[in-house]
């Protein structure tokens, strides 16, 4: 019964989710489940639910996860003809958007890094 309890915190969450987006989406069109996730996480930032309420279920959630990507492997090779056709385009959009997260990541790990140092010279 306890994962039941999990369960419907966490299908509550996304029904929320779910109506919010459904307002939104004059103003901007984010899925019902990615607010959702938003909320979920400000939820357990703000210890408005705690991890204990969600954890159990939460753990079936993340062991299973490699199954709910199968649809979209699915729709990839559905679509197979259309990567095909645009394969140029996306292996610059690849390469340039890998570059950019390399660079953004290696300064922000750089400014830590030097946080980090003058945390402990204080």
């Amino acid at each position: 019964m306890k994962i039941f309890n999990q369960l419907a915190v966490i299908m509550g969450i996304w029904a929320v989710g779910e109506y919010i987006s459904s307002f939104i989406k004059d103003i901007i069109v984010v899925p019902g489940s990615i607010v959702g996730m938003i909320l979920l996480f400000l939820f357990l930032q703000f210890n408005v639910i705690k991890l204990e309420k969600i954890q159990d279920i939460s753990d079936v959630l993340l062991d299973s996860m490699a199954i709910f990507f199968v649809p979209a492997g699915v729709a990839l090779i559905k679509s197979l003809n259309l990567i095909e056709d645009n394969m140029l385009v996306l292996i610059a959009t690849i390469l340039f958007s890998t570059i950019i997260v390399m660079y953004v990541t290696g300064v922000v790990v750089e400014k830590m890094i030097k946080n980090k140092v003058k945390v402990k010279e204080n």
